[in-house]
């Protein structure tokens, strides 16, 4: 056979194979299994992690745009919708209490001042584990969303 023969049949043949791999991907998708509630808000709970661990890195390295940018994130999720578990009075004035210190934390970042950064990371940090000391010791205990 001539190359311009096996030209001529190979770009239909490979436009057959693309085809098969959308089709398999888009069927595979289709197949996913549902994620339960639990897996989603796990999951959202990754992000954050994500973004604490770039602010600690930013710390470390003394890299005030990588702590902006977690902070930003931690603000951002902690705006969202999914992150309201419960309408609880002491849950909503912890959630309150973490977005304030991140969105500080995003300040003292842009101000470059690393050791006000760092204060606020604590704080941060520290109403973090409040907040889930009390969604476990207190809401998931009672049953209350």
């Amino acid at each position: 056979m001539s190359h311009s023969t096996i030209a001529k049949y190979l770009l239909p043949v490979a436009l057959i194979a693309m085809a098969g791999v959308v089709i398999q991907v888009v069927w595979a998708e289709d197949k996913a299994p549902a994620r339960s509630p639990q897996q989603e808000l796990r999951d959202f709970m990754h992000k954050k992690l994500d973004a604490s661990n770039k602010i600690l890195e930013g710390l470390v390295m003394e890299d005030t745009d990588l702590i902006q940018e977690g902070a930003k994130v931690l603000t951002e999720i902690s705006s969202a919708e999914k992150w309201r578990i419960s309408q609880n009075v002491m849950y909503l004035q912890f959630s309150k209490e973490f977005q304030r210190n991140a969105e500080k934390l995003a300040e003292a970042a842009q101000e470059k001042n690393l050791d006000r950064a760092a204060l606020r990371w604590m704080d941060t940090t520290m109403s973090c584990i409040e907040c889930h000391r009390f969604v476990r010791n207190e809401l998931v205990v009672q049953g209350t969303p």
